[in-house]
């Protein structure tokens, strides 16, 4: 089914025992599935993750949102308040390397499975915890939604155009990223755990995660004592970088350092902008970035962008389009890298880690239907 080379994938023979729902928990435990483990998604009766019931829907009415995050995985639907399903839960915690939850503090202890209650079952665990704010400070109890950390973290007041009102990102970035953070601090604390013999409590935030994520404003704050404004489509460490209005869609343009400004420069074929005292280094440009942007408004739209893009490649000046998702989808590119897998006769995101010592399957067993694994489940940890 996986079609690999030797069938094996890195994360072959670990257990992962899986708390989670909605996404960033999720997310981080399809990477684990996708790089070979064996999750067992423990789900709630009758109405399972919540994500079962989110837009995008496919033709049958079901998940496209649950499908893309839950692939390759065992489901199974139990009562964590019913003994004989704390029992099985028990076992299986016995025999797992990994547990991955993603409730609000507080919630797993009280269900007698936080981390110091698991560490009496299985002391050699990685037990990540992955929550909007984390399991300490003073916001440690409250809801994390993903706007909502977009906000708090600073991530939203950057984002947007020049005087106008800060906008989300378009993608729910800081679930995304929790979970990619989740798995790579999994990752590690297994690493510590080969190396000293110690398992882990691992916890990640959404706010951490996307704080993590603004090192240079940040710094600028920190340091200088400079607040970062929104810059819309350009970039404010660099220019002339960012997208631009040519005679029939936007290009993406963008020139960091001396080098490349002078092959700018020829290929738009004004040589002299080289030598105007407004844009002689980074730093002048940077400062003068509004009025570089308003001589090159129309000189981008004297050509298409496919003629600019041609330019452009020549020069050696790199550059894109602003591609929608059907054409981000059919480029080659995507195709080249196996991002696109079939998985339960639905093309889905590929695994963006690529590992020369393992193949990268171009079909993936699909997400469970609830509770599929059930009755597989309790027969092997119950004998």
């Amino acid at each position: 089914m996986y079609n690999t080379k030797n069938n094996q994938l890195p994360l072959d023979d670990l257990l992962v025992i899986d708390f989670t729902n909605a996404l960033s928990g999720p997310y981080c435990t399809m990477m684990l599935a996708d790089n070979g483990a064996r999750v067992i998604k423990i789900e709630r009766l009758v109405t399972g993750d919540s994500l079962r019931n989110a837009a995008p829907y496919d033709q049958n009415g079901d998940s496209l949102f649950f499908f893309s995050v839950n692939r390759g995985k065992e489901s199974i639907a139990l009562d964590l308040k019913n003994i004989s399903d704390l029992a099985l839960i028990g076992k299986i915690i016995c025999k797992a390397d990994i547990l991955v939850e993603n409730f609000r503090p507080g919630v797993m202890d009280k269900l007698g499975l936080g981390y110091k209650a698991v560490c009496k079952i299985n002391p050699n665990i990685i037990y990540a915890s992955i929550s909007g704010f984390g399991h300490t400070g003073p916001l440690q109890h409250a809801p994390g939604f993903d706007t909502v950390i977009q906000g708090v973290s600073g991530l939203m007041s950057v984002t947007g155009n020049i005087n106008e009102h800060p906008v989300r990102v378009g993608v729910p970035i800081a679930d995304i990223s929790a979970g990619m953070w989740g798995y790579m601090s999994i990752m590690t604390a297994l690493v510590g755990y080969k190396k000293h013999g110690k398992g882990a409590h691992v916890d990640c935030s959404m706010l951490d995660g996307l704080f993590a994520m603004l090192p240079a404003d940040i710094a600028e704050y920190t340091v200088n004592g400079e607040i970062a404004q929104r810059s819309g489509n350009v970039d404010p460490a660099a220019a002339p970088f960012g997208a631009h209005e040519t005679k029939d869609r936007d290009i993406i343009v963008c020139c960091l350092g001396e080098k490349l400004w002078y092959a700018f420069c020829h290929a738009i074929n004004m040589p002299e902008l080289i030598k105007d005292k407004r844009f002689e280094d980074n730093k002048d440009r940077i400062k003068n970035r509004l009025t570089l942007r308003s001589i090159l408004i129309n000189k981008y739209k004297e050509k298409t962008a496919q003629e600019w893009q041609t330019i452009f490649t020549n020069a050696g000046i790199p550059n894109g389009l602003i591609l929608n998702i059907q054409e981000a989808c059919e480029q080659p590119q995507i195709s080249a890298r196996n991002m696109l897998i079939q998985t339960g006769g639905r093309k889905l995101a590929g695994n963006p880690m690529k590992i020369s010592a393992y193949d990268d399957p171009t079909v993936r067993l699909p997400a469970p239907t609830l509770n599929q694994h059930g009755a597989k489940i309790r027969k092997e940890f119950n004998e």
